[in-house]
């Protein structure tokens, strides 16, 4: 399926500055014709063949450039329950990037460059979203230090303490990415987005963004799930006995903590994917498509580097030279 504008033709893609569907030609609002799927994997508007990954949902033709979403592969499980529809527009996820390592020391002079950010690409990333309730069973020993000085000497008081505690903990929406093309630390630290804005999944945010349907189903990734909750409940653990120096489960002590599963979602979460070339090397940079949030780590510049090099050690030997100078004449 795709877009079609009723005034003039053109593809109707989702503008996520006026949060609404805009005609690409005539920038009409609220236009678009949902063109259905004729044939499979065949482009409704130029009839072309389209040779996609098995796991791709939305993606533009190759020939004429009109977003495309396959219906046929947007059934049952692989229609998402949920959406984070993108919030910031290329120009905006591009400034974000600039600003973000406009300062770094050796960044090559077309980082970013108008020619090089027509490849960014706005896609939408598949995740599991866990609901999951934490208990907590912990007891072990707690102590509480205290030193002093007397004359010469330095004393130590140590408390040792029986600390024992129980709670329960509910997690909602626990995002984890379900792309095995995307490396997941990376996705990670795109987190957090602004999860009360989930709102029910529709294909027209899709259109003018590429979708990966899921690879990896909830089952496999819920021990990933199960880690995130462990984590934050080990948190909550520190929280409430942060009033001992130091706490162990040892001396026959136990840490036990429980995840039952309360429900899952398949949700869409927006990403901006930069990929810059520099030295025969591709660096990729990403922006979270909601908060704006850049990850990546940006080339350096040999020609810069060497310059600035050449710069310090021209600047160290007249240095050198003038202080041979007054030593002479001294």
């Amino acid at each position: 399926m795709f877009y079609r504008c009723k005034n003039c033709g053109g593809n109707v893609l989702f503008d996520p500055v006026k949060k609404k569907m805009v005609c690409d030609s005539c920038h009409s609002e609220d236009s678009g014709q949902l063109i259905s799927q004729e044939k499979l994997h065949i482009c409704n508007n130029c009839g072309a063949q389209l040779e996609l990954k098995d796991n791709v949902l939305a993606e533009r033709c190759p020939y004429c450039k009109t977003s495309i979403i396959l219906e046929d592969r947007m059934e049952e499980e692989y229609r998402p329950d949920l959406v984070v529809p993108f919030a910031i527009d290329r120009h905006t996820a591009a400034q974000k990037l600039l600003d973000n390592f406009k300062n770094k020391l050796f960044l090559p002079g077309n980082f970013c460059s108008a020619a090089s950010l027509e490849h960014m690409e706005g896609m939408y990333v598949p995740f599991w979203m866990y609901d999951l309730c934490a208990h907590v069973d912990f007891e072990g020993e707690g102590k509480k230090i205290r030193v002093w000085t007397e004359g010469d000497y330095e004393c130590t008081e140590t408390k040792y303490y029986r600390v024992s505690r129980e709670f329960q903990a509910n997690y909602d929406k626990l995002p984890v990415d379900a792309s095995p093309e995307r490396d997941d630390g990376l996705m990670d630290l795109l987190e957090p987005y602004e999860y009360e804005e989930l709102i029910g999944f529709e294909p027209e945010y899709l259109s003018g963004f590429s979708a990966d349907v899921w690879e990896e189903s909830k089952e496999q990734l819920r021990p990933r799930a199960e880690q995130k909750a462990n984590r934050f409940s080990e948190e909550y653990l520190r929280e409430m006995t942060s009033e001992y120096d130091s706490v162990s489960a040892d001396h026959g002590g136990h840490k036990i903590i429980e995840n039952t599963e309360r429900g899952t979602s398949y949700a869409f979460l927006p990403v901006w994917r930069y990929v810059y070339g520099y030295g025969g090397k591709n660096y990729e940079f990403y922006v979270n498509g909601q908060t704006g949030k850049t990850i990546g780590a940006p080339p350096i510049s040999k020609g810069k580097a060497f310059g600035m090099s050449a710069a310090l050690f021209a600047s160290l030997f007249f240095c050198l030279r003038m202080i041979c100078f007054f030593l002479e004449v001294l």
